[in-house]
């Protein structure tokens, strides 16, 4: 009996230790629950949107578990230094003042930014166009991306500051500013596209990477390797087998790291 107890217990601790070695880790990530189509809720309060699906396929390629939080862009920093999650996963562009701030791994994205007018506005992103009109921009651009509106733009517009894109867009419905200078991807998809009677994309397409960075990544606490390198590989992995590719055409029609 002696022997049969002794034999049970080594097969539960190994049992114990098996499940312990097998247990998955979490890679916990935050997004802005306002910002379609990278992260956004259903009617029905889910969190969903090109982010989100980005960060489950992460999770997927590199087998771990998947918590995904919708953290207002106001506390995601905080979050982010507290712990309450690992990494922000929302189009964060890759300074070099974030850079000297955080850990970021990527590009997952090649962003390019463009203006959004009125259907019926004669703004054609020329001078003549838009000189002495009022523009929007969001406060949650890079910081360098602002100062590049400051100087190009707002040579010749009053630049008006907002704490959401949603904002701006609100402004330019009611006619408070005339223009919009933000992120082509999430305005044509948010405000274009479907809406098209209410507003039209003008202007070309920038991507300047000495003052947006060179692309979007995904920002960690500094130092932080461990994540840094397993997400890194679940990029690579995501990019090489077509998920990327599948996700991106969903929701823009186009590959976002193709620009």
């Amino acid at each position: 009996m002696q022997k049969l107890l002794t034999i049970a217990g080594l097969l539960g601790a190994l049992t114990l230790m098996s499940q312990a070695a097998w247990a998955k880790d979490t890679l916990k990530v935050g997004m802005d629950p306002l910002y379609a189509p990278f992260s956004f809720q259903t009617p029905d309060g889910e969190l969903t949107g090109f982010d989100f699906e980005i960060s489950s396929a992460l999770c997927e390629a590199i087998d771990v578990t998947c918590e995904i939080k919708a953290i207002p862009y106001e506390g995601s920093v905080s979050a982010l230094q507290s712990g309450q999650i690992d990494t922000l996963i929302n189009t964060y562009p890759m300074t070099k003042e974030r850079l000297e701030q955080y850990t970021m791994v990527g590009p997952y994205i090649r962003p390019t930014a463009r203006l959004l007018v009125a259907a019926d506005s004669a703004i054609d992103g020329t001078e003549a166009t838009l000189n002495g009109k009022v523009l929007g921009i969001e406060k949650s651009t890079s910081a360098n991306g602002n100062r590049w509106v400051y100087e190009n733009y707002g040579k010749y517009m009053t630049v008006q500051e907002y704490d959401q894109i949603n904002d701006a867009v609100l402004d330019l419905k009611a006619g408070r500013v005339d223009a919009i200078f933000g992120d082509e991807n999430q305005m044509s998809f948010a405000y274009v596209k479907g809406h098209e009677a209410e507003f039209k994309l003008a202007g070309e397409s920038r991507f300047i990477p000495e003052y947006f960075g060179q692309g979007q990544g995904f920002v960690l606490r500094k130092g932080d390797e461990k994540w840094a390198k397993l997400l890194g590989t679940a990029l690579d992995e995501i990019v090489k087998n077509g998920k990327y590719d599948q996700i991106s055409q969903k929701y823009f029609g186009r590959n976002l790291l193709a620009n």
